[in-house]
């Protein structure tokens, strides 16, 4: 193996056994090998065979195919249409992203863009989205993918506009909180496909209130997708968590990496989408978050955030890199006010 795959190789072997809460002694025992070969298997810096490779499957308990697999030939991409997703500028994204770093962090992950085009082996994702946060486990667990499947397919078999406002209106009713988590999950992806303009959009009370988008049929998913997804998942050390941003990042240390793409600052001329669920995120929340930024730095934690280049931005991240570019804006419930914005990637490195 060249260099470059002997540390990837490394680096999967590490997250998986790290997943199944072996120590490098344990798996060195079920391998029957010593345990400074394991360490240097998992820095990269020792040839492997195939009967070494193996071994590894079996104490790891997964298939050679899966441990050869590299995470690039997997086709993942969001499976939902996110307001703030970053399809759109992720060769920009990618042009900052640091080259090397342990654990990928993303608390607010919305659609998740950028961690299926990175694929990071750790990672740490976080939504203040229930329901989304939902979508997300069904990849770690078959059983629940298998049923989230089954559950839009049912969706897509029954939709009409009446059949729209009858899963819509489930959160309003005393029965939505004994749903099955990969009902709920199935819910928000059906809604998102069927929703005009795939507006995720709740009002004060938390209801979902976006108006049906006048699709005679959809396709609700792919399912090449969430296997690739499940695949990505199932190879790699994933930790899925709905609380607060500042609570997620809490563990992050030196040589972690976290990407921050909060809900944005609102232009005053212009109308910002921000009801991402029923809680604003307004002022003292961005500076809150800045302070966030400031102390992961302080820990020598790589911090890549991305907003609205707005005045209040630009002076609340005074001290850190900034960068501006155009991205174009696909989801607004007024079509015109759809198009060309200034963003700001702001770093710390």
């Amino acid at each position: 193996m060249k260099s470059e795959l002997l540390r990837s190789f490394g680096t999967k072997i590490k997250t998986l056994r790290e997943k199944r809460g072996l120590s490098q002694n344990e798996l060195s025992q079920l391998c029957n090998f010593k345990r400074e070969y394991i360490s240097k298997i998992e820095n990269g810096s020792s040839n492997v065979t195939i009967e070494t490779i193996q071994k590894l499957a079996n104490s790891l308990n997964i298939k050679m195919s899966q441990l050869l697999e590299d995470n690039n030939d997997l086709k993942s991409k969001p499976f939902v249409k996110w307001a703030g997703g970053k399809n759109q500028i992720l060769n920009k994204l990618i042009e900052f992203i640091p080259k090397e770093f342990n654990r990928y962090y993303e608390p607010f992950i919305g659609g998740g863009a950028l961690l299926f085009n990175l694929k990071p082996n750790t990672i740490i994702i976080n939504d203040s989205n229930k329901e989304l946060m939902y979508a997300y486990q069904c990849f770690l667990d078959k059983y629940k993918l298998n049923k989230l499947i089954k559950e839009l397919e049912m969706h897509e078999l029954n939709h009409s506009e009446e059949y729209y406002y009858q899963v819509r209106n489930l959160d309003q009713s005393n029965s939505f909180e004994k749903l099955k988590d990969y009902q709920r999950a199935a819910r928000l992806i059906y809604l998102n496909k069927a929703c005009f303009n795939g507006l995720y959009r709740v009002n004060s009370k938390g209801f979902y209130n976006t108006p049906y988008g006048n699709k005679q049929k959809i396709n609700a998913f792919d399912k090449e997708n969430f296997l690739d997804i499940y695949k990505y998942f199932s190879i790699s050390n994933v930790a899925i968590k709905n609380e607060d941003f500042e609570e997620c990042v809490k563990d992050a240390k030196k040589g972690d990496f976290v990407y921050f793409d909060p809900p944005y600052d609102s232009y005053t001329d212009k109308n910002s989408f921000t009801n991402y669920d029923s809680k604003k995120f307004g002022k003292d929340e961005q500076i809150r978050l800045r302070n966030v930024a400031l102390k992961l730095s302080k820990r020598g934690v790589k911090v890549m955030l991305s907003n609205h280049n707005t005045p209040f931005i630009n002076e609340l991240y005074k001290d850190f890199n900034k960068h501006v570019i155009e991205a174009r804006r696909i989801i607004n419930s007024d079509a015109k006010r759809r198009g060309n914005v200034e963003e700001l990637i702001i770093t710390n490195f």
